[in-house]
């Protein structure tokens, strides 16, 4: 008898227990969902702009040596704290865009960590007779080409949010001539005339660390025959900035009732 109560007892509370322990499984649950969704509400802001500078600016900015990390502490550490005893004025790196010519200012974009996104474009459309194997595999229309450069980001975030980490991605085409050439077609030899458009195409990339919410000028490879006539360069200026959902609200306070 004695057995079977303690038999019982034990089926009792083990029944208690059981919506407590999946009770406990389902808030679990729902607090990593929580933490996974607080995560991907952390991104940058990228905002970008399109410069036309002159010849000495261009030069001035490709000469500019890379930064490390460490680099850039050490300038962060002598802002925040400069020396007493001035220094000798050091050459200066920096390369005012006051004097030069905005081209183009791009919407701000949200890019997630380990994502990359279009910041900038800049193209024309140029349409001409129809290539040689258009017109055998009888295609009607003209030909399009899109001139002109593009610009895509992927960007990292370091460990201590202090950082981004950008791989900048520039691509680029330029039409450099056409030629017109008779296509003979058909049985009857019928001769038509098209075009062979002569194109040059070019990509190049490279990766800067950038400190949340600094700015950084990109010198751009792309130059369009309009800019070289004028013995002028394209440069991309990039301000990123890391977004934190928490951070803001904390920033922003509790909302009145």
């Amino acid at each position: 008898m004695a057995k079977t109560t303690f038999a019982l007892c034990v089926a009792f509370v083990l029944g208690l227990l059981s919506p407590l322990t999946t009770e406990t499984k389902v808030q679990a649950k729902e607090d990593e969902n929580r933490q996974a969704k607080n995560a991907a509400k952390i991104y940058v802001i990228v905002t970008a702009q399109l410069y036309e500078v002159d010849d000495a600016f261009y030069k001035k900015l490709a000469k500019a040596r890379w930064r490390s990390k460490e680099d850039l502490d050490e300038l962060e550490r002598i802002f925040l704290n400069p020396p007493e005893k001035r220094q000798p004025d050091a050459p200066s790196e920096y390369v005012p865009l006051e004097k030069q010519k905005l081209l183009l200012t791009g919407k701000k974009i949200n890019i997630a960590p380990g994502q990359e996104s279009l910041v900038l474009v800049v193209s024309k459309t140029i349409n001409c007779l129809q290539s040689p194997d258009q017109l055998r595999q009888g295609k009607k229309g003209l030909q399009t080409i899109q001139e002109g450069v593009s610009l895509r980001v992927h960007i990292q975030i370091s460990l201590d949010r202090r950082f981004l980490r950008v791989k900048f991605m520039e691509k680029s085409l330029e039409l450099e001539g056409i030629e017109k050439v008779k296509v003979v077609l058909g049985d009857k030899e019928k001769e038509v005339v098209g075009e062979v458009a002569f194109v040059k195409e070019a990509e190049l990339s490279r990766v800067r660390d950038i400190p949340d919410g600094g700015t950084f000028l990109l010198p751009l490879q792309y130059r369009p025959r309009a800019t070289r006539d004028k013995d002028r360069w394209l440069v991309a200026q990039l301000v990123p900035r890391i977004y934190i959902e928490a951070e803001e609200r904390e920033l922003r306070g509790p909302v009145p009732k």
